[in-house]
């Protein structure tokens, strides 16, 4: 996954997200100085809420537009890091195939239904556990959109080899969504003791793999698999989902449980089918869906290539500097 090197060159998604992030978090700081200013005994900034910006479910009800809003607001500096850098990274990989616009989209929506998700279970959660304190604990942030990026990857990336300690640790990115919702999971029950984070990142997943999955749309060519964001579309007919088999849900889960997931999963959209939440997929559509991930997984190995000869070859000509180098000094 290669990186841009300047500002300029970094896609146009990423500036607008982190533009999102770096001025909504601001906003949030500088309130939130300003009410501790005016009080007359000492309170810590995170003591603050700003109802009208951050997500706190006591207040969200009345102020619906806090579940985008939410999305880009970070109260600490290691959680606004995080959500800088999974927000560089991710856009500017994903604009390539997707474009700017449906980028930011895919961010907004997931974000902001991963929010308001998330508020309806932890103000069930309050009244049920009787925590008046639970109503005042701000939500959001990028927790809401981690996921939906790792559902991304998966779908483009599936079979790509994550490799750390020289070989010591080595996993396949279509397997990373699960471990991590299994360490969210831990963290929640062991360690936080309460259903943040495992709430949002749970519905964050399930949120982006179903939009992903039926109701994306996009303009595609039979010859090309990716999103046509610019050009004659004259040719082009437009797709709703995702078909294809190696993005089914069970793909997500390790073998030793595909088959009773897979039980259960059926099921679940089989009744979807017949509520009419969902368009059953049909022979064409699937197979479609497969050639277009088949395309589209060797357009990813051949950028892959491209970048790591272009590396090469720079390594080469830095080489031959340092040589040259040497013999005019000798």
């Amino acid at each position: 996954m290669a990186l841009p090197t300047s500002w300029r060159s970094t896609a146009r998604s990423t500036r607008a997200a982190l533009a999102a992030l770096v001025a909504t978090s601001s906003l949030v700081l500088l309130l939130k100085i300003h009410y501790v200013n005016q009080l007359e005994e000492p309170t810590s900034l995170h003591a603050i809420n700003v109802p009208f910006i951050q997500l706190i479910p006591r207040h969200a009800i009345t102020h619906p537009w806090v579940f985008v809003t939410a999305i880009f607001a970070e109260i600490s500096i290691l959680s606004f890091l995080v959500s800088a850098v999974v927000l560089f990274a991710a856009t500017n990989y994903i604009e390539k195939f997707w474009g700017p616009t449906e980028v930011l989209k895919f961010i907004v929506l997931v974000g902001s239904i991963t929010n308001l998700t998330t508020v309806m279970i932890a103000i069930v959660s309050n009244i049920f556990r009787e925590d008046v304190g639970g109503m005042d604990k701000p939500l959001g942030g990028g927790i809401s959109y981690f996921f939906g990026f790792l559902v991304v990857l998966k779908q483009i990336i599936p079979e790509h080899n994550v490799i750390l300690f020289q070989g010591l640790i080595n996993f396949r990115v279509k397997h990373v969504p699960f471990m991590l919702l299994v360490a969210v999971s831990l963290w929640s029950l062991i360690v936080s003791r309460s259903l943040y984070p495992a709430v949002p990142s749970v519905v964050s997943f399930f949120v982006s793999y179903n939009y992903l999955r039926f109701y994306q749309t996009f303009s595609s060519d039979p010859l090309l698999p990716v999103t046509s964001v610019s050009g004659d579309q004259s040719n082009a007919t437009v797709t709703s989902g995702d078909a294809s088999d190696a993005f089914q849900l069970v793909e997500f889960f390790p073998r030793a449980i595909k088959a009773p997931v897979s039980v259960v999963v059926n099921s679940i959209y089989d009744v979807s089918v017949l509520l009419g939440i969902v368009t059953p997929f049909n022979d064409d559509a699937v197979e479609q869906s497969n050639l277009r991930a088949q395309k589209l997984s060797e357009q990813v190995s051949q950028a892959n290539r491209s970048i790591a000869n272009s590396v090469a070859e720079r390594r080469r000509q830095v080489a031959l500097q340092v040589i040259e180098d040497r013999v005019g000094s000798t």
